[in-house]
């Protein structure tokens, strides 16, 4: 087994940032997978900015940012389903990490 895979699979409560400036598709993949096993999971989920978003110097068209967009709404309502607290700030979610860390549901 990876052992980045061992020490997720082992770990209390995972923390995924999906952040406005990144695709962020294995992130969400793997943020999906967690929830539908049960753990303790927190997303922040962000926006890709429909006017005017960046990639790696790669401008995407408004097509791609819709597309990528649609994604974090369906995660985002996966995670609603299944109690998962989600945040658009990082802060905020940081925070609700700590919380679960420390047994504060």
């Amino acid at each position: 087994m990876l052992d980045w895979k061992r020490t997720m699979d082992n770990s209390k409560v995972l923390l995924f940032v999906i952040t406005e400036d990144t695709r962020s598709l294995t992130t969400m993949i793997l943020a999906a997978y967690y929830i539908g096993l049960g753990k303790d999971v927190v997303l922040c989920v962000q926006h890709l900015n429909e006017e005017e978003s960046m990639v790696r110097n790669e401008k995407l068209t408004s097509q791609a940012v819709k597309d990528y967009n649609r994604g974090r709404v369906y995660l985002s309502d996966l995670a609603k389903r299944k109690q998962v607290s989600v945040f658009d700030n990082i802060t905020k979610s940081v925070q609700r990490a700590i919380d679960l860390c420390c047994g504060n549901r």
